[in-house]
């Protein structure tokens, strides 16, 4: 992991994106836990619903990166409307990321875009949690 800010720009383009992502779910596709949540969620077999979730979700990370304003979604609300997510399943969704990112790209954008997706990991699980934790109490506040 490296000590640069996640939140700096750094040289990446949408061919290093889209090539990123394809990599990325096709692991994903195969993962052991992962793989069946997003098969509920995406299609169980690879194809055309699975092409869309990697364009939106590389739309999402040319926003992030590029400042291209052409994702339209909400990951939190995603993720937290799906049901079967849990917060155990972000640190195997970033192993498989930093992962696919070494593989993929030079070492210097895959050290940039790990930054990047642990930053916005921490955020999603804290996010989650947050939710959980609030639907699991359901009873009067706590004031102590």
């Amino acid at each position: 992991m490296t000590d640069q800010n996640p939140l700096q720009r750094f040289d990446m383009d949408r061919a290093d994106i889209d090539r990123l992502m394809r990599a990325f779910y096709a692991r994903i596709r195969k993962h052991e836990v992962l793989g069946p949540i997003f098969a509920r969620a995406v299609s169980a077999e690879d194809g055309p619903e699975w092409r869309a979730h990697e364009d939106k979700i590389a739309s999402f990370w040319r926003n992030a990166i590029l400042m291209d304003r052409e994702y339209r979604g909400s990951p939190m609300q995603a993720h937290v409307t799906n049901g079967e997510v849990r917060p155990e399943h972000f640190p195997m969704w970033l192993e498989t990321f930093h992962a696919t990112a070494r593989d993929v790209l030079p070492p210097e954008k895959a050290a940039s875009m790990s930054a990047l997706a642990e930053r916005i990991g921490r955020g999603l699980r804290w996010g989650l949690e947050s939710v959980l934790e609030r639907e699991a109490d359901s009873g009067p506040p706590k004031l102590r």
